[in-house]
């Protein structure tokens, strides 16, 4: 089952802590960001640039990967195009969309004075991350700068955002960037999510009432939501009492009632109904 590797920059492909000097490889560019020129103004008195410290080595290790590459980023394509010989890469990688944190440049939990907020953003960047993950049905590695994020992504497997496949959160050293073995350990990741089976489809049913449909994964097994309107299971039909058939919810065929043949997990037992 082919993965994802999702990366940040900010503390992954550009260093930005320690007080000795670059990595070897690492050289400084200017860059321009709609997202940084609006968290700045706010921040600081005076106008302040933005400078990266890149490696195209890093980059080039992480596209040959045996995994799709996306970025985890406040940067546009087109503001990072200008910098593709200094990332490694021939065309930016797609982007997962961060409709919430988006406009947030840097989500240091470690830093309160320069990211006051970060303990919230990284919140939202879980969500945002977790549920494009579930809905690619794939394993996803995401690698950004501290450990902040291990216990946030913990938090969102045991809630509504759960994947299909395994989220991991893959923590870099942000005064050394990726390394080497930080890439080797990504590989050695990809090649145990390599061997896994590909999960079964599921084919997408209408509600037999309300034409819609909610679906969650969770720890890989899917599990079909009640619409609220109308009290049907959205995946699976689940029988009401009069119903002759039963279609079972994904990998829950054998939890319904065995007097009513209604699903338990998304319904409930009508034996009681009237």
């Amino acid at each position: 089952m082919r993965s994802y590797v999702a990366v940040e920059i900010d503390g992954v492909l550009s260093p930005y802590a320690g007080p000795g000097p670059l990595p070897a490889g690492h050289t400084v560019h200017d860059v321009e960001s709609a997202a940084w020129r609006e968290w700045a103004a706010m921040v600081y008195p005076r106008p302040r640039g933005l400078r990266l410290a890149l490696n195209p080595a890093v980059g080039r290790a992480l596209a040959d990967l045996p995994a799709d590459l996306v970025l985890v980023s406040s940067y546009a394509p087109a503001e990072l195009e200008p910098l593709l010989p200094a990332l490694g890469w021939e065309t930016v990688p797609p982007m997962v969309p961060l409709r919430h944190s988006g406009t947030e440049p840097y989500v240091r939990v470690e830093d309160p004075g320069r990211s006051p907020d970060a303990a919230d953003v990284l919140r939202w960047r879980t969500e945002e991350i977790a549920v494009w993950a579930q809905t690619h049905d794939r394993p996803v590695a995401w690698v950004r700068a501290r450990d902040h994020h291990v216990q946030e992504v913990r938090s969102a497997a045991r809630s509504m955002y759960s994947t299909v496949g395994p989220l991991l959160p893959y923590a870099v050293d942000p005064a050394t960037g990726l390394t080497a073995d930080d890439v080797q350990a990504l590989r050695a990741w990809v090649k145990e999510m390599d061997a896994l089976p590909e999960p079964a489809p599921v084919v997408p049913r209408r509600c037999r009432d309300c034409g819609d449909r909610r679906t969650i994964v969770l720890n890989g097994r899917r599990r079909d939501r009640v619409h609220g309107a109308c009290g049907s299971c959205c995946e699976c039909y689940c029988p009401a009492p009069t119903d002759d058939a039963y279609q079972p919810c994904g990998d829950l065929m054998r939890q319904q009632c065995p007097s009513c043949r209604c699903c338990l997990v998304c319904v409930g037992c009508h034996c009681g109904d009237e």
